[in-house]
């Protein structure tokens, strides 16, 4: 009897600290969500797309290139910072896909690459977004970035539709 007790206790304790819960899921594609941004605002300051592939599908990492390459072809360079972020909803669509919905505060600065001074400054961009995940080799990655407009000039999206509020006009 006294050698089962510990055994009986060691497989309660384990299995109540292992689950494979959706909690687990759900923090697993907020967690692939944050590295995104992160990612993204280092892809952006440094011109470089390349390490967004950590976190992005091959697809959406080529989205955020084109509109780098748009930034880059008027010799300008973005830093952001995202500011605030809170997920309003995780909806799993299946076991391999999730719908994230996020309400994010950002802000930008353009810099003129010939002469590393600020062009345009924007401070406290709201944007609500619906982010679309993938799951592959159990990693989340993001695919594909929408805008959801709640009020009347809310910005438009980053990574659909970047060019009129994010790129200089």
């Amino acid at each position: 009897m006294r050698r089962q007790l510990p055994l009986f206790l060691f497989v309660v304790i384990w299995a109540c600290g292992c689950r494979t819960s959706p909690d687990t899921n759900t923090q697993a594609v907020k967690d692939s969500v944050l590295r995104y941004n992160q990612l993204l605002a280092e892809a952006y300051a440094k011109m470089n797309m390349n390490p967004l592939r950590e976190a992005a599908t091959a697809d959406q990492a080529a989205k955020e290139y084109r509109h780098m390459a748009a930034l880059g072809e008027a010799k300008i360079r973005m830093e952001s910072a995202l500011k605030n972020i809170e997920f309003s909803g995780v909806t799993f669509l299946s076991h391999d896909e999730a719908s994230v919905i996020t309400k994010e505060i950002w802000d930008y600065t353009h810099i003129d690459m010939r002469t590393r001074a600020p062009v345009k400054v924007q401070k406290n961009v709201p944007y609500t977004l619906k982010y679309e995940l993938k799951q592959k080799n159990a990693r989340w990655y993001v695919a594909s970035i929408q805008s959801i407009e709640e009020e009347q000039g809310a910005a438009p999206a980053r990574g659909v539709n970047r060019q009129p509020q994010r790129a200089l006009p």
